[in-house]
C-alpha cells in the first residue's frame, strides 16, 4: 500500500515521504497513529502543493536571513568594560549582552541568533564571534572592546 507519512517513523519514512509499506502496517500503526495517509491523488497534490509552498517561504526566509547576517558584517557592536591602572578588566560580556546590544542596535528582532561563545569576554579589542541565524546560515560579528574613561 502507497502511504504518505504526516510524520517522521523511524526506519520506515520522513515527513512528507511517498512509500510502499505492507497493508497490515499501514492499517494497524500507521493510519490509526495518524503517521501517514494513504496517497491517493487528492492527497498526492496537496502534498505537492505544500512542497511548492514550503520551498517558496523557504526561499524568502533565506533572503531574509542573508540580507540580516550583511547588515551585522557592516557593523560592529562596541562594548565598554571598567579597568584599573594596570589594565586589568573588570567585568565581562555575556551572550546576553550581546544579543540585547544586537536587539537595541535594531540588528534582529525576532529572528533566532546562536552566539557561539565557550566563555564571557574579558579582554580589550577587537573580537570575532561566531554566528549562527536560522536556516543553518552562520556568520561573524564584530565586537569592539574598549576600556571605560
Amino acid at each position: 500500500m502507497k502511504v504518505i507519512f504526516l510524520q517522521d517513523v523511524r526506519g520506515k519514512g520522513k515527513q512528507g515521504e511517498v512509500k510502499e509499506v505492507p497493508d497490515g502496517y499501514a492499517r494497524n500503526m500507521l493510519f490509526p497513529n495518524k503517521l501517514a495517509e494513504l496517497a491517493t491523488g487528492g492527497a498526492l497534490k496537496k502534498l505537492e502543493e505544500a512542497q511548492v509552498r514550503y520551498e517558496k517561504e523557504n526561499e524568502e526566509l533565506k533572503k531574509h536571513v542573508d540580507e540580516l547576517l550583511r547588515k551585522i558584517n557592516e557593523r560592529a557592536l562596541e562594548f565598554t568594560l571598567k579597568s584599573d591602572k594596570e589594565g586589568s578588566v573588570f567585568g565581562s560580556i555575556t551572550k546576553e549582552a550581546i544579543l540585547t546590544a544586537l536587539r537595541s542596535a535594531g540588528l534582529v528582532t525576532k529572528e533566532r541568533v546562536e552566539i557561539d561563545i565557550d566563555r564571557p569576554i574579558k579582554a580589550f579589542g577587537e573580537h570575532k564571534i561566531p554566528l549562527r541565524l536560522r536556516g543553518g546560515i552562520t556568520g561573524e560579528l564584530k565586537i569592539l572592546v574598549r576600556p571605560e574613561k
